[in-house]
């Protein structure tokens, strides 16, 4: 049913919770997961610590998938979340997207209910796909 599953992950508890639905769900449907970490574009850390840290995330991923027999493919990309995410998930061809309701980033939800995370909340990368998405999007909260 569903062959590759999309994680993108920030590397926030809410991504590492995505992610363990999505290895739930490869392992009942023998699928593989497409961990996706991506670097901003813009960002006052250094490359190296940022693709050091993406690598870290990922691997954490792969190693938890790897106790239950699923298969990991790691997409490392520099990009803009917010903008091309779609296109990213499109390029794993996934079958599934699963992702947190919002991620590290409280700045750029689509609505605020007294600047605190509430259940109302979506973070503008997860309301983008579900917009756009020509797959199956499963929201995580």
């Amino acid at each position: 049913m569903f062959d590759i599953i999309a994680v993108p992950i920030d590397g926030s508890d809410y991504g590492f919770e995505a992610a363990d639905v999505a290895i739930e769900i490869a392992q009942k449907f023998g699928s593989k997961i497409a961990a996706v970490h991506v670097l901003e574009e813009f960002s006052l850390n250094s490359y190296d610590s940022e693709e050091d840290s993406g690598d870290e995330i990922l691997a954490k991923i792969t190693q938890k998938a790897a106790e239950v027999d699923v298969d990991v493919v790691e997409h490392l990309l520099t990009a803009d979340p917010l903008r091309d995410m779609k296109f990213i998930v499109d390029q794993t061809r996934a079958d599934l997207v699963v992702i947190h309701a919002h991620g590290a980033n409280n700045n750029r939800f689509v609505s605020f209910d007294e600047n605190n995370v509430s259940d109302t909340q979506i973070g503008s990368v997860s309301e983008r796909l579900l917009r756009t998405s020509n797959v199956p999007v499963l929201l995580v909260k």
